[in-house]
């Protein structure tokens, strides 16, 4: 009864957050708690939002990763309502004989966008999207996981203007591509650095070489990228826990956020399972693990900074102009800022609307991120669905910019 009756009360405030959204599309939140006022951007009536991706020309995009009744796993927002398949349907429309029918599947196909997780702008207002090729539980197949990058300006191609595909030597059966950033002033023509929070167990950091498409791993299985075991969360007074018929689990999902400093000498990550906050200097994840270079991964494992507890899980990470850390604060409700001149930890924001901040994005002193209710999903209730359409991308006013380099 006890269960239920939390169950209850989460659902309501749940109910509470979203019962007056409408209203509030374009204008500043009344109510809020603490923090600069929130504003309601988007609303997304049809599909789970994941990213979040905003130009410095305003242009925003979101990926929706793939499940059953998905038309689209990647879309530009072109209204508060609604959204129109990026790049375009049919590169979101996957062959008949792969359908929703059969959600299960994964499948390796170039130029088809199969299911899409993180998102992310670079230097040039480009967007990149990684597609995950892993589809509502399937595996993921050999060559399936890629990293695109499209133009956005208004006479921009609908096709790619970079696609590499991951080799299974980085991307296994069970990884799970889950963000990006990139970096456009290392190598030739850039680097991406990719987190695999695989719930399976074999977490790490995928590096990238743009112009070559080259890939490595680092932090492979590291005590940083891997969930805290036996962690519990705690929601607006609940433990959640990932519950079936006869199981009480707990979460396993791994390295996840992923944020670039504004000078590109850092990445700071957090995995979703845990409270921990870390970074490692980019200048040994640049280095690729080879009989050339026997000691790159003991000098990057060796070389990761332990930043401390920030109180709450996190999903999303981003860094603004001025050095800031955003992270998500599902536990408080909320968003943080980590300084890493002062190395200390601050709430930005708290507002009971928030539930689940999952992608962050920074254009023009502002902060985008999503709020998909994640926890509130029947994979943490029995297989019911506790969450309550329609979800938000909201917007928050910041001193910074953006940080793409």
């Amino acid at each position: 009864m006890r269960v239920a009756t939390l169950l209850a009360l989460i659902s309501t405030a749940v109910l509470a957050r979203g019962d007056d959204l409408l209203d509030k599309v374009g204008k500043p939140s009344i109510g809020n708690e603490f923090g600069p006022d929130l504003r309601v951007e988007h609303l997304y009536y049809t599909l789970f939002p994941a990213g979040v991706a905003v130009t410095e020309s305003g242009r925003m995009f979101s990926t929706f990763p793939r499940g059953p009744g998905n038309n689209y796993t990647l879309a530009e927002l072109v209204d508060i309502d609604i959204e129109k398949p990026f790049p375009s349907l049919e590169a979101n429309t996957l062959p008949a004989q792969q359908n929703n029918s059969n959600p299960g599947y994964s499948a390796s196909y170039d130029d088809l966008l199969v299911s899409c997780q993180g998102i992310a702008v670079d230097a040039k207002d480009r967007v990149w999207v990684l597609d995950t090729g892993r589809a509502a539980g399937g595996q993921l197949q050999a060559w399936g996981g890629k990293l695109l990058a499209y133009e956005t300006g208004d006479d921009a191609s609908k096709e790619p203007v970079e696609k590499i595909i991951l080799s299974p030597d980085v991307a296994f059966p069970s990884t799970y591509l889950n963000d990006v950033r990139i970096d456009l002033t290392k190598n030739e023509r850039g680097v991406a650095y990719i987190t695999d929070s695989s719930d399976e167990g074999r977490t790490g950091l995928i590096v990238v070489d743009i112009a070559t498409g080259d890939a490595w791993r680092h932090l492979d299985i590291h005590p940083s990228t891997r969930p805290d075991e036996n962690a519990v969360f705690s929601f607006k007074g609940q433990s959640v826990y990932a519950i079936s018929a006869d199981n009480k689990g707990f979460w396993t999902t791994g390295v996840d956020g992923i944020a670039l400093s504004e000078d590109g000498e850092w990445v700071y990550y957090t995995t979703m399972t845990s409270r921990k906050l870390w970074r490692v200097p980019t200048e040994k994840l640049l280095v690729k693990p080879s009989t050339n270079e026997p000691n790159a991964k003991h000098d990057a494992d060796s070389s990761v900074e332990y930043l401390g507890e920030k109180g709450s899980c996190s999903d999303g990470l981003e860094t603004d102009s001025n050095g800031l850390i955003y992270l998500g604060a599902a536990e408080q409700d909320g968003i943080q800022t980590f300084d890493p001149s002062t190395k200390t930890f601050n709430d930005l924001v708290y507002n009971h609307r928030i539930t689940w901040p999952d992608g962050l994005s920074i254009a023009s002193n502002k902060l985008y991120f999503v709020d998909n209710q994640f926890y509130m999903q029947d994979r943490f209730w029995n297989n019911t669905d506790k969450t309550v359409k329609p979800f938000a991308l909201y917007s928050i006013d910041i001193d910074g910019t953006s940080a793409h380099i």
